[in-house]
């Protein structure tokens, strides 16, 4: 059970520091998109919260697969 919690929580633990570097690596390419695209400030807001979305809707859908997977084999 323990060696069960310590995997879960560094599992857990990766995903945050993934999801945070992924917002880093937004966030640096700000400047680059905005001349390159020839966004407006409520455009660029709209691209960087699009790119987030993407990354938790990803997430949520490999979780979801991942469920039903699990579901078929221990049945």
């Amino acid at each position: 059970m323990k060696v069960y919690v310590i995997l879960i929580s560094v599992i857990a633990a990766l995903g945050g520091l993934l999801f945070g570097f992924d917002t880093a690596v937004i966030s640096g390419t700000i400047n680059f998109l905005q001349p390159y695209f020839g966004l407006t400030e409520a455009g660029l807001g709209w691209t960087v919260s699009s790119l987030l979305f993407g990354c938790i809707a990803g997430v949520l859908s490999a979780s979801i697969f991942r469920l039903e997977t699990w579901a078929d084999i221990s049945w």
